[in-house]
């Protein structure tokens, strides 16, 4: 049994599972961010709602377009 590499594969073992700790800390930050504000802003139903019909309409509008050149 060669123990270098197993001591090489021991490092790299360790050195992933350090590097996925850091980003799931990262990512769990940016969570917490985004869930304070989101608490902070609360959708309005209708606001998003009439955004939802203003890009369908301007979608629309760009494919009426192309359909006209």
């Amino acid at each position: 049994m060669n123990w270098w590499f197993v001591l090489l594969c021991l490092g790299v073992i360790a050195f992933l599972a350090w590097r996925t700790a850091v980003l799931v800390r990262g990512i769990n930050q940016r969570l917490a961010e985004l869930d304070e504000e989101r608490a902070r802003n609360p959708l309005d139903p209708f606001s998003a709602l009439m955004e939802l019909y203003r890009l369908q309409e301007r979608s629309q509008r760009k494919s009426r377009s192309h359909e006209n050149d």
